[in-house]
């Protein structure tokens, strides 16, 4: 996986992409965020601020589950991400608050064939 596209919850408006970089057969990397969405008004919304916030730190810390479904991104001083795919490539991507996930939006992944 190089990259996973992040749009809004019912899909319709794109939102921007993490860039990862995780060394192959390793479950730890890092990772970048790139925040371009379609409409402006999205960043008014807070929830896409701190995707902002994300990508002003530069790097953050990224990890895969095993089955390379799950994804966790750690980043200082915000709570944790995660991007939990469906075996066809597609899932949500949301916040982790008080123990629980709260899907944000929509996530599919860009993978190099190369």
């Amino acid at each position: 996986m190089k990259a996973i596209v992040l749009q809004t919850l019912d899909g319709t408006q794109h939102i921007g992409f993490i860039l990862c970089a995780i060394p192959p057969g390793d479950i730890e990397g890092d990772c970048m965020f790139s925040i371009v969405p379609d409409n402006a008004e999205l960043l008014e919304d807070p929830e896409i601020v701190q995707l902002l916030d994300r990508r002003d730190q530069g790097e953050s810390q990224i990890e895969l589950s095993e089955d390379s479904l799950s994804i966790l991104i750690r980043s200082r001083k915000l709570d944790n991400m995660f991007v939990q795919f469906e075996i066809d490539g597609i899932g949500e991507w949301g916040y982790i608050r008080s123990g629980e996930r709260v899907a944000i939006g929509q996530a599919t992944t860009i993978t190099s064939r190369h």
